[in-house]
C-alpha cells in the first residue's frame, strides 16, 4: 500500500516530501494532524518560512528551501459545513492560525512520501479524510479528500472550504494572485462552487461569509491581481449525503520553476478550479513570470465526482515512475493509468469482480490472468461490463493484465485509459503497473473454463498506431 496504516494521535504532523530520494526531492508539504498545512518540524526548516515552519516549500536554484504558505501568518485551513435533519447547522474546521473547532478524535499516519489524517465533526456523524502523496506530475502534491455520512439520518448542503494565504518568495506579504475554472464551475454552472476570492485570512468555518481583499476577486476568474498580500478560499457545495454515503474529490498543491511550467502541470493534472501564487519582479514591479509560480488546485469540483465518469476519472497517487496506487479504492469507478499499451491490475486485498474498458480503442484488447491469456480483442466501448464470475469463469481474482491495448495510449495524456472496475467491498490498495513496449507473455495452458482454444493460443501481430498527445 502506498499509504501506511494511520494510528491514533493526539497531535502529530509530518514533512512529506514528492520524492523518498532525497537527491530528487524538488517539493515538501507540512502536513497536520488534521489535514491541513503549515507545521514546525525539527528535522526540516525552511529559509523564509515563520519561524522555520513548513507549509508547501520548494526547493530554489541556490539550494534553499523557500515557503509559500507559512510565512508571517500560519494561514491554511479546511473546514466542512452540513445541516442536521433535525435542525441547526453544524461545522468542524482546522487552522494552525485562526483557530480549530467543532472537530473529536483523530488518526494520523505518515511516510517520506505520503501523510493520510482521519477526523469526525463533533456535532454531526461526519468524517473527513484527507490523504497525501505525488500526483501525475512531479511538481505537485495530490490530496485526496472524502467525507463520509457515518451516521443514521441524511444530512443536508454539505460545504467544505479551503482557505490559504499565498506568501510566495523572494517578495512574501506582496504577491499576485490568479484564479481559473471559478465562473465555470460555480453552483449556478452546474459546477459545485459556492464562493471564491482572494481571501486568504478567511475563517476556515463554513458558516462564515468570507469577503474579498481586491475588488473584483469574489466567484470570479482573473489574471494577476495585485500586488497584495492575500491568497485564495473556496466554497464547494457536494448537496446531501444519506447515511453511508461519501463524497470525493481532490486538491493539488504544486510549484513549477517559472509560469510556463505551472501551466504545464494544470495541463497534465486537468483540475477544475485552481489558483496561481507569484512573486513580484523588483524591476517592473509586475509578476514575476521567469520565477516559481506556486499552485492550488481542485478536481472533482465541476458537478461530476471523481470516477462517475471516463472524463473524470479517480487518479492516483504516483510512488514510482509507471506505478499508480489507489489506497483505499471505492468499487464501480473510472480508474486513470495514464501510460503506454499493458496495465498490470492487482489488489491488496480483496477480489476484482468486472471491468470495463474506455472507449476509443477498438477491439485489440487482451484480458490475462496469472500469464495466461483468457480472451482476445475485447470490445472497448465504455459500456460493455465484463464479468469475472460469468464472462470467464474465474474467481477469486486478485490481479489481472490488460495487453495489446491499441491504438497504442500516449504517455502525454494523463487521462487516455481509464477503467472502469469493480471489485469486493473493503479492498485496499489498488494498484496499477504500466509497461510499455512490453512483449506480450506466452500465454501457458489454460484451466479447464470451456473456452475456446483459439481465445487460449491465437495471438495476432497487431501494429501500433501512437495517439497524439492533446
Amino acid at each position: 500500500m502506498l499509504i501506511s496504516p494511520i494510528t491514533q494521535s493526539a497531535h502529530a504532523n509530518a514533512v512529506i516530501f514528492n520524492n523518498a530520494d532525497p537527491a530528487l526531492r524538488t517539493l515538501a508539504l507540512g502536513v497536520n494532524d488534521a489535514g491541513h498545512l503549515n507545521i514546525f518540524d525539527s528535522s526540516f526548516s525552511t529559509t523564509n518560512g515563520n519561524g522555520g515552519a513548513t507549509g508547501l516549500a520548494r526547493l530554489f536554484a541556490d539550494g534553499t528551501w523557500r515557503d509559500a504558505t507559512s510565512p508571517g501568518c500560519l494561514c491554511e485551513g479546511w473546514g466542512v459545513a452540513a445541516s442536521s435533519l433535525a435542525g441547526g447547522r453544524f461545522a468542524g474546521w482546522a487552522n494552525e492560525a485562526l483557530g480549530s473547532g467543532g472537530l473529536t478524535g483523530g488518526l494520523f499516519g505518515s511516510t517520506t512520501t505520503t501523510a493520510t489524517s482521519q477526523i469526525d465533526l463533533a456535532a454531526l456523524p461526519i468524517r473527513v479524510s484527507h490523504a497525501y502523496g505525488p500526483s501525475l506530475a512531479p511538481n505537485a502534491f495530490q490530496g485526496n479528500v472524502s467525507i463520509v455520512n457515518t451516521g443514521t439520518d441524511k444530512v443536508t448542503d454539505v460545504v467544505y472550504r479551503r482557505v490559504m494565504d499565498w506568501d510566495v518568495p523572494p517578495t512574501q506579504f506582496y504577491e499576485f494572485v490568479s484564479h481559473f475554472g471559478v465562473e465555470e464551475n460555480l453552483e449556478s454552472a452546474g459546477g459545485n462552487v459556492r464562493f471564491a476570492s482572494d481571501n486568504g485570512f478567511a475563517t476556515s468555518d463554513p458558516r462564515s461569509y468570507p469577503y474579498e481583499i481586491l475588488f473584483g476577486t469574489i466567484d470570479s476568474n482573473f489574471f494577476q491581481k495585485g500586488p497584495s498580500d492575500h491568497g485564495s478560499v473556496l466554497d464547494f457545495a457536494f448537496g446531501d449525503l444519506d447515511p453511508g454515503q461519501s463524497r470525493t474529490f481532490n486538491i493539488f498543491y504544486g510549484a513549477g520553476a517559472t509560469l510556463s511550467e505551472a501551466q504545464s502541470t494544470i495541463a497534465v493534472l486537468n483540475p477544475d478550479v485552481w489558483s496561481f501564487g507569484q512573486s513580484t519582479d523588483y524591476g517592473s514591479g509586475a509578476a514575476d513570470d521567469k520565477s516559481p509560480t506556486f499552485l492550488f488546485a481542485f478536481g472533482g469540483v465541476g458537478g461530476v465526482e471523481p470516477g462517475e465518469t471516463p472524463d473524470v476519472p479517480v487518479l492516483p497517487f504516483v510512488p514510482a515512475p509507471g506505478v499508480f496506487e489507489f489506497p483505499a479504492p471505492t468499487p464501480r469507478r473510472w480508474f486513470d493509468p495514464p501510460f503506454v499499451d499493458r496495465f498490470d491490475y492487482s489488489l491488496g486485498s480483496g477480489d476484482f469482480m468486472s471491468f470495463i474498458l474506455p472507449p476509443g480503442f477498438g477491439t485489440t484488447i487482451d484480458l490475462y490472468v496469472e500469464d495466461v491469456l483468457i480472451a482476445s480483442d475485447l470490445l472497448a466501448d465504455g459500456v460493455k461490463e465484463y464479468f469475472f464470475s460469468s464472462d470467464f469463469s474465474l474467481s477469486g481474482v486478485t490481479a489481472f493484465s490488460l495487453r495489446d491495448i491499441s491504438p497504442l495510449v500516449d504517455a502525454a495524456d494523463s487521462t487516455a485509459f481509464p477503467t472502469f472496475l469493480d471489485f469486493t467491498p473493503g479492498s485496499l490498495g489498488l494498484t496499477m503497473k504500466a509497461r510499455e513496449g512490453a512483449p506480450a507473455s506466452v500465454p501457458g495452458p489454460l484451466p479447464a473454463l470451456g473456452l475456446s482454444a483459439a481465445f487460449a493460443f491465437s495471438r495476432k501481430l497487431r501494429g501500433r498506431v501512437k495517439a497524439a498527445a492533446q
